[in-house]
């Protein structure tokens, strides 16, 4: 009798245990993002507001929202910029900005 018991008490242990490991494998990846938490490093992120907005090349500050315009200072790569105002001239977009250099016009497209 001792003998029969024993197996079914070992049936039920890797019933349980098979029970326990089915409810985890479907329970807990719901924590998990899509994709593993993985981080690819060659994705580019999207700019949010309040981000600094960083002279792609090198250009000048304009006086005037005008191709032909002087420039009144150069801008670095990488020198952070904050937008004023936007104007489209019908041709070309520009963006009014202050830097270190001071306040001028940028040709943003």
């Amino acid at each position: 009798m001792a003998l029969g018991s024993s197996a079914v008490n070992g049936r039920q242990t890797t019933a349980g245990r098979w029970a326990w490991m089915l409810s985890m494998a479907l329970l807990l990846p719901i924590g998990l993002p899509a994709g593993g938490a993985r981080l690819e490093p060659g994705k580019s992120r999207q700019r949010q507001p309040g981000d600094p907005l960083l002279a792609a090349k090198t250009t000048g500050l304009r006086r005037e929202p005008l191709v032909s315009a002087p420039p009144v200072a150069p801008l670095p790569i990488g020198q952070p910029l904050q937008g004023l105002v936007r104007w489209h001239d019908g041709q070309d977009l520009w963006l009014r900005v202050t830097s270190r250099q001071g306040r001028g016009w940028v040709r943003i497209g």
